[in-house]
């Protein structure tokens, strides 16, 4: 079992004695990213996200074409504000695709009144036994 593996298993078996209490029993959801990703939604926000920094991409590298006699220290600026440029578009365009996701999921999982969700792809899952996978629903609210 590798690490992230682990400690995925403790940070439920936490959250679980958390939200329940020892002595009760949680109602634990979990959801498939990879499939998630594939929604229109999403793969709208992530290609909008990617033409935005290959645009950032391509101006840097024009204007560095179109100055050549540049010192290194303007270059490395101009690079360096390219760079702080591509950041700041994968900050927005993530902190877009986490609320369209924590919308979709904070919903169903009221709806289902579940306790926790958790990520668990076929490759390497999470949840091993039971649980609620929402996936599918998801996926529907996210079309």
């Amino acid at each position: 079992m590798n690490i992230s593996k682990k400690i995925k298993v403790a940070a439920l078996l936490v959250a679980s004695f958390f939200v329940t209490g020892c002595g009760s029993q949680a109602n634990i959801g979990y959801i498939d990213s990879a499939k998630i990703m594939d929604t229109p939604q999403i793969k709208a926000i992530l290609e909008e996200g990617q033409k935005k920094a290959t645009e950032i991409q391509n101006e840097a590298a024009a204007m560095l074409e179109e100055n050549p006699d540049w010192t290194e220290e303007e270059r490395n600026n101009a690079l360096a504000e390219s760079q702080r440029k591509l950041v700041g578009i994968s900050q927005a365009y993530n902190t877009q695709l986490k609320y369209k996701l924590d919308e979709a999921i904070q919903g169903i999982s009221q709806e289902k009144q579940l306790d926790v969700v958790v990520d668990s792809s076929e490759d390497q899952p999470t949840v091993l036994l039971g649980g609620i996978d929402i996936t599918d629903e998801v996926v529907k609210k996210l079309q």
